[in-house]
C-alpha cells in the first residue's frame, strides 16, 4: 500500500497591518509639514532685532513655502526619503535664484553664468555687515541670502525628521539652532515673545506628528493615544532645561534666558563701520532708523559718530583706541592738536533723539565740550573727540544734550595759514601705505602741485572732485565692482568718476595727505530736514527740531589747519551743504549750500552769504530734484506739473470716447452696407450699438443689473429716467435690433414668401422677417441726449469725466 504526502497548501498572505504601511502614502504628512512651516517662522521671530523687525518675513516666506510644498508634493507621488530631501534642496536652490539672482539666472530658476561672481558679491556684503555693524543690521541684499538660505536648511532638517524619519523632537535641535545668532548679537537676548512663540510651535508640531502616527496606526479611522498630554510633558521639560542650563554655560552674562541675556562669546560690540553700510543707506528708498534733533545753530549741523584714519587694509574701521579713552563725557577734554588760543568759537547746544537708532558711537556735532542725560557708560577719545559706550551699550532710545562749540572760520584766515608741523597731530593722520595707487599722487600733483598753502590746496582738490568731470552715482560703484573703501577703491574711482559721499570723502582725504595737510574722514549724518518744531533748551535758548534717517548717511573729510584745528570740507556734489569758507568766488563749479536730496530742506542760509549764482546752477542741475529749487524753473515746472495732473484727469474722458467713436464707426458701416444691400444689418453693430445705450444708461445713474434681459431693463430706463416720445421709440428700436441679432435663428434668410399672398399677376409676394429697422447710431445719440438733459449738473459731470462704464470695465464688474 502506498501512501503519497499531499503537498501542504500555501499559507495565506498575510495582510499587511495598517502600521507598516508607508507613511507618506497617507495624505496625513501635509498636516505635519504646515506645523514644520509654522515652527520655523515662529524660531525666525528671535531675527527681530538682529535685522529690522520683520523684514526678513516676506524674503523668508518666498523661501520656505515653495521648499515645503515641493517636498509634500514628493511624498504625495510616494517618493523616498532621500529624494524628498534632494527635491527640497533643488526648491530651495531655485527659490534662492528667483530672488536674488534673477538677472543671472536660466529661466527664472537656474543658477546661469554669473550667478556665482553675484553670490560672491552678497556673501561678501554679508561678510561686510556681520563685520562692521552692530544690531540691528541694514536689511541687505546680502543678509537676506544668507538668512532665506540658512532658514530654508532648517526647514528642510525639520520637515525631514518630522515627516520622513518620523522623529518631531529630534528637529527641536535646528530650531534652537535659528534661535543661536540673536542670543549672541542682541543685547536682551532672543527675548521672550520670540522664545514662547516657539516652544508653543514646536508643541504644535509634536502634537500634530503624534496625531498623523495615531491615523497611520488606525488605518484612518479616528484615534486618540494622549498624544496631546505627552506633548505637553515633553514641551514643559525642554522648556524647563532651555532655562535652567543657562546657568551653567559661560557666556550668558545678565539675567535669565530667554529674556536679559546675551551670549557674549566676543566680548563687546566691536562697533559700527558705518562707512561699509552707507552706500545700503544711500540705496534704501524708504529711509530707517529715525533721528531727531533740535540745535540753536544758525549754521547747517552734521551729527558726526566716528573718524576714520588708518587708510591702510582691504577696510576703513574706526579705531577704537580703548586704552587711550577718558572716561566720563560730561566735560570733554581739548583735542589733540587743538591750540588753547584758537579762534572764537560759538556755543551750540544739540538735544538728539535716537529713537530707533542703535550704536556703540554716540552722534555729536563736531566739537563737542560736554554731553549730558546719557544712559550708560561712555568714554571719549582726544584724538578725535568720538564718543564709545564701554560697557557694551548703544545709543537706542537715548535721549541727550550735547554741548559744542563751532568755530567761525574765513577763507582769508585759512589762506594765510601756512604747512603744519608734522608733530602737530599723531602721525596715523599724516600716513599713506606702501601700496597708494600711483593715480593718486600724479592725480594730486597735477591739482595741487602749483600751490603752497594748505587752504589753497585743500579747495583746488575740492573743486576737483565737485567739478563736471564727476558725477554722483549709489549704482555705480556696484555695478563697476569697486564699492567700499581702500586704496584699491579710491584709484577706481578716480578713473571712473562716479561714485558716493565715501568715494569723493575718502578720496579728498588720501589726496590731501599725498600734497602734505593732515586729514581724516567723518562718518555720520547731514543735516536733515527741519520739522517745523521748536523746543527749550539749556540757558533759555530756542531750539529748532530737524529729522534724519539712513538716507541721510554721510561721509566728509575734515583737514588739520595749525592753529585752528580740523577744518571740515566737502568734495561730493548734490549732497550736503559747503562750508562758506570752502566756497571759493568764481570757481569752475561755484560755491553753493546744495542738498540734493532734501536733506536741508528750507535752505538754511550760509553766514558767509557769498555765492556765485553760475557756479550754484551748474551745481544743482546735478542734483536730483533741482529742477523744482531753480527760481527760474519754477513756472515751468509748474505748468508741467498742471499739465501732467490735466491729463490724468481727462483720462477717463479720453479713453470712453475712444470706445464710443469706435462703436459709432462699426454701426455706422453697418448701415451704409445696410442701405446697399436691403438688408438689416450686418452681424454685431446692434450689439455694438446696445453696449453703448446700456453703458451710457449706468454712467447716468441708471445700471444693468445682472439678471435684466433687454425688455426689462429698457422699461425699466424708459420710467426711471422718464423717457418720452422720440428716446422711448428709439430705446425701442435699438432693443428690437439688439434682441434679433442675439437671439434669432442662425442663417435665417433675409427674406421670406410669405404663404396666401400674391400680386394682381398672382406671383408670390415676398415679406421680410426681420425687423424693419437696423440699429442706427441715432437712436443711440437720441436716447443719450435724453438721459443727459434729465440729470443734475454733477451727474452729468460724473458720466463725462468718470465713467461708470470704463471702471467696470478694468474691474470685471456689469453695473
Amino acid at each position: 500500500m502506498t501512501s503519497t504526502l499531499s503537498r501542504p497548501a500555501p499559507a495565506p498572505p498575510q495582510e499587511r497591518s495598517p502600521a507598516s504601511r508607508s507613511a507618506v502614502a497617507a495624505p496625513w504628512h501635509w498636516a505635519v509639514t504646515g506645523a514644520a512651516l509654522l515652527a520655523v517662522l515662529a524660531a525666525a521671530t528671535s531675527l527681530n532685532g538682529v535685522v529690522e523687525p520683520w523684514a526678513w518675513l516676506l524674503p523668508t516666506l518666498r523661501t520656505l513655502v515653495p521648499v515645503l510644498l515641493a517636498m509634500a508634493v514628493s511624498r504625495t507621488l510616494r517618493l523616498n526619503s532621500l529624494i524628498t530631501a534632494l527635491v527640497g534642496v533643488l526648491a530651495l536652490v531655485g527659490s534662492l535664484t528667483a530672488q536674488f539672482f534673477p538677472r543671472e539666472s536660466i529661466l527664472g530658476l537656474v543658477p546661469g553664468p554669473g550667478s556665482s561672481l553675484e553670490l560672491q558679491r552678497l556673501l561678501g556684503q554679508a561678510e561686510e555687515t556681520v563685520v562692521s555693524q552692530v544690531a540691528p543690521v541694514l536689511p541687505s541684499a546680502g543678509i537676506f541670502l544668507v538668512i532665506c538660505a540658512a532658514l530654508g536648511l532648517v526647514a528642510i532638517v525639520v520637515d525631514t525628521f518630522s515627516t520622513s524619519m518620523r522623529m518631531p523632537a529630534a528637529s527641536g535641535f535646528a530650531l534652537v539652532l535659528v534661535m543661536v545668532s540673536p542670543a549672541i548679537v542682541k543685547p536682551d537676548g532672543v527675548g521672550m515673545f520670540a522664545f514662547v512663540v516657539t516652544v508653543l510651535a514646536f508643541l504644535l508640531l509634536l502634537a500634530v506628528a503624534q496625531w498623523r502616527e495615531n491615523r497611520i496606526a488606525s488605518g484612518g479611522a479616528r484615534a486618540s493615544s494622549g498624544f496631546a498630554g505627552r506633548s505637553a510633558i515633553i514641551g514643559a521639560a525642554a522648556l524647563a532645561v532651555t532655562v535652567i542650563l543657562p546657568l551653567f554655560v559661560p557666556g550668558f552674562n545678565s539675567g535669565a534666558f530667554p529674556q536679559g541675556a546675551r551670549l557674549n562669546v566676543w566680548g563687546n560690540a566691536t562697533g559700527l563701520n558705518p562707512a561699509v553700510t552707507l552706500g545700503n543707506d544711500l540705496r534704501n528708498p524708504t529711509g530707517f532708523g529715525r533721528i531727531t534733533y533740535a540745535t540753536n545753530s544758525s549754521t547747517p549741523v552734521y551729527l558726526r559718530a566716528v573718524t576714520l584714519e588708518d587708510f591702510g587694509g582691504r577696510r576703513w574701521e574706526p579705531n577704537q583706541r580703548i586704552n587711550d579713552r577718558e572716561t566720563g563725557v560730561a566735560e570733554l577734554g581739548t583735542e589733540l592738536g587743538v591750540p588753547a588760543d584758537a579762534p572764537a568759537r560759538t556755543t551750540v547746544f544739540t538735544e538728539i533723539t535716537t529713537q530707533s537708532y542703535a550704536s556703540p558711537w554716540l552722534l555729536s556735532p563736531y566739537a563737542p565740550v560736554g554731553v549730558s542725560n546719557l544712559r550708560g557708560t561712555w568714554a571719549w577719545d582726544p584724538s578725535n573727540l568720538s564718543v564709545l559706550a564701554t560697557d557694551g551699550g548703544s545709543t537706542a532710545r537715548q535721549e541727550y544734550v550735547v554741548e559744542s562749540r563751532s568755530a567761525s572760520l574765513t577763507r582769508e584766515g585759512l589762506g594765510a595759514i601756512g604747512p603744519s608741523d608734522p608733530d602737530a597731530v599723531p602721525e596715523i593722520f599724516t600716513e599713506l601705505p606702501n601700496d597708494t595707487p600711483e593715480i593718486v599722487r600724479t592725480r594730486t600733483e597735477e591739482i595741487a602741485g602749483a600751490f603752497v598753502n594748505p587752504y589753497d590746496k585743500a579747495l583746488a582738490i575740492q573743486n576737483y572732485l565737485r567739478g563736471p568731470e564727476f558725477t554722483y552715482s549709489v549704482e555705480a560703484p556696484v555695478d563697476g565692482g569697486y564699492d567700499g573703501s581702500s586704496m584699491d577703491v579710491m584709484a577706481r574711482f578716480l578713473e571712473s568718476k562716479s561714485g558716493y559721499c565715501v568715494h569723493y570723502a575718502g578720496t579728498m582725504a588720501v589726496m590731501a595727505r599725498a600734497a602734505g595737510i593732515p586729514s581724516r574722514v567723518a562718518v555720520g549724518y547731514t543735516p536733515g530736514s527741519p520739522t517745523g518744531g521748536t523746543e527749550a533748551g539749556p540757558e533759555d535758548t530756542e531750539l529748532n527740531e530737524f529729522v534724519v534717517d539712513s538716507r541721510n548717511a554721510h561721509a566728509w573729510p575734515e583737514l588739520y589747519f595749525e592753529g585752528v584745528g580740523w577744518v571740515q570740507f566737502e568734495p561730493t556734489p548734490s549732497r550736503g551743504v559747503v562750508p562758506g569758507y570752502a566756497q571759493q568766488a568764481f570757481s569752475p563749479v561755484g560755491p553753493r549750500a546744495d542738498d540734493g536730496d532734501a536733506l536741508n530742506p528750507g535752505g538754511i542760509r550760509d553766514p558767509s552769504g557769498d555765492t556765485d549764482a553760475s557756479a550754484e546752477a551748474t551745481d544743482e542741475a546735478e542734483s536730483p530734484g533741482a529742477l523744482g529749487r531753480r527760481d527760474g524753473a519754477r513756472p515751468l515746472t509748474g505748468l508741467l506739473a498742471l499739465a501732467g495732473i490735466a491729463v490724468l484727469g481727462l483720462l477717463p474722458l479720453l479713453l470712453r470716447g475712444t470706445r464710443t467713436r469706435s462703436r459709432r464707426r462699426a454701426v455706422q458701416l453697418t448701415e451704409s452696407a445696410a442701405g446697399r444691400e436691403g438688408a438689416a444689418g450686418i452681424g454685431g453693430a446692434a450689439t455694438a450699438a446696445w453696449a453703448e445705450t446700456t453703458e451710457i444708461a449706468g454712467d447716468y445713474g441708471y445700471p444693468l443689473e445682472p439678471t435684466d434681459t433687454p425688455r426689462i431693463f429698457a422699461g425699466r430706463l424708459a420710467a426711471s429716467a422718464e423717457l418720452t416720445a422720440e428716446p422711448v421709440r428709439s430705446l425701442a428700436r435699438l432693443r428690437t435690433a439688439y434682441e434679433y441679432e442675439e437671439y434669432a435663428e442662425q442663417g435665417l434668410p433675409a427674406a421670406d414668401a410669405a404663404p396666401g399672398r400674391a400680386d394682381q399677376g398672382g406671383r408670390p409676394v415676398t415679406v421680410s422677417t426681420r425687423p424693419a429697422t437696423a440699429a442706427r447710431w441715432q437712436d443711440v445719440d437720441t436716447v443719450t441726449r435724453a438721459l443727459r438733459s434729465s440729470s443734475s449738473l454733477a451727474t452729468r459731470l460724473r458720466a463725462r469725466l468718470f465713467p461708470q462704464s470704463l471702471l467696470n470695465r478694468f474691474t470685471g464688474g456689469r453695473h
